[in-house]
């Protein structure tokens, strides 16, 4: 069964983790590449992919490195791939429940990203494969340390 939980970060425990070693950590913002554009933390880089994407990814069908454009990202996870912390991030932290919209537990917590309208392979809405559950999914299931940034960000950018 995979680990379900999610381990929080404050965006002041990051700010302090990251002016100690920024080499340890990899911030991903799961935002639309718009939201992305108009503000983001510093070092972070943006994690949007098209669906059907998402969906082989999440499926195994393709690796972290193949969704990836950045050349020096890719350079990054595949030298320190487990050693390093992921960071994810996107607008929302509210838990969202089951389709018919009940409240959640900790483990059904899924953090909304910018990625509206996504249907999943089954063709119903996407729920719980928005981009950073997928993400922190798989990261897990490879055995990396992922966690997610409290609250909504990014409302000011980290100036390191």
């Amino acid at each position: 069964m995979p680990d379900h939980d999610i381990e929080m970060i404050t965006s002041e425990q990051l700010h302090a983790a990251l002016r100690k070693s920024q080499k340890h950590f990899i911030i991903l913002d799961c935002r639309s590449s718009h939201e992305y554009t108009e503000s983001h933390i510093r070092t972070a880089v943006n994690f949007s992919i098209p669906s059907i994407m998402l969906r082989r990814f999440a499926a195994g069908k393709i690796d972290i490195t193949s969704t990836i454009k950045c050349r020096d990202l890719k350079e990054r996870i595949l030298s320190c791939y487990k050693e390093s912390t992921f960071v994810l991030y996107n607008n929302s932290n509210e838990p969202v429940g089951d389709a018919g919209g009940g409240g959640g537990t900790r483990e059904e917590l899924v953090l909304m990203t910018g990625c509206s309208g996504m249907v999943s392979a089954s063709g119903t809405a996407a729920g719980n494969d928005t981009t950073i559950n997928v993400l922190h999914r798989k990261l897990k299931q490879d055995g990396c340390r992922v966690v997610c940034l409290e609250g909504k960000r990014p409302l000011n950018v980290f100036k390191l």
